[in-house]
């Protein structure tokens, strides 16, 4: 877990950080990497430099967890506003959203009510919206909510950390249900009762679970994987077996 990914998950949930330290050029310079600035133009900038050359692009709203009705609201407001963006830009790229910043620190059924908003508003664009995985304390209600909009919503992806111990028993519940999912290795401090926490552990894990996303019959039940990660050894272990076993990219 890199130091870089610990500050912006930090400063992310400190109002003043969050809004002052983007302004310093060093800090500008060493996020670059997974912020490409600090406004919805500048992502969307960016969005179509990397989709010229063959990248898909994922938008996320950085903020801390939403305390109040009000802020949820603000999140939503956000989240439209990039929809309408990348769709007059013609833009292929989808949303992700983060539940705590949709109130789910607040009330399970305001949630939802906003993540339905966003999913309703995607799918007049035809676009997508992914469920960012937090931390531990928030799994099993991410999950539950995110299985019963699946009942009702085809634009709807979850995604799940290589790092947790459970993951493997998360995915394969998964398997029947969920045609997105996407993995990531996590990048929450959590304790060593629920995560991993040695490096070759974390990256065995995902590429164990990446495995079975991959087998044939579960591509051919509908799963569309994603993976997520700026591991070389990863991204080249999947190359090859997608290569090996001749799957459709």
């Amino acid at each position: 877990m890199s130091l870089i990914r610990n500050i912006l998950l930090w400063s992310s949930k400190n109002y003043w950080i969050s809004h002052k330290l983007p302004k310093y050029k060093f800090v500008q310079k060493s996020v670059s990497r997974f912020m490409p600035g600090e406004t919805l133009d500048h992502a969307l900038s960016k969005c179509s430099e990397l989709e010229d050359i063959g990248y898909g692009t994922i938008i996320t709203y950085l903020g801390e967890n939403s305390l109040t009705k009000t802020q949820t609201l603000n999140t939503v407001k956000q989240y439209k506003d990039a929809l309408g963006s990348i769709d007059s830009r013609s833009l292929k790229s989808v949303i992700s959203v983060k539940l705590t910043q949709l109130g789910l620190d607040i009330d399970e059924e305001l949630c939802v009510d906003n993540l339905e908003q966003l999913l309703n508003a995607a799918d007049l664009k035809n676009t997508f919206v992914w469920i960012d995985m937090e931390e531990y304390i928030y799994l099993e209600l991410t999950l539950k909510i995110y299985k019963k909009l699946i009942q009702k919503h085809n634009n709807i992806g979850i995604t799940l950390q290589s790092y947790l111990y459970r993951s493997e028993d998360d995915l394969e519940s998964l398997l029947d249900i969920a045609p997105y999912i996407r993995l990531v290795k996590g990048a929450y401090a959590e304790d060593s009762s629920v995560s991993m926490h040695n490096r070759n552990e974390i990256y065995d894990n995902y590429i164990k679970l990446a495995n079975i996303m991959l087998e044939k019959n579960i591509l051919k039940n509908g799963l569309i994987p994603s993976f997520a990660t700026h591991d070389h050894q990863i991204i080249y272990s999947l190359i090859n077996k997608i290569n090996a076993d001749k799957i459709d990219k």
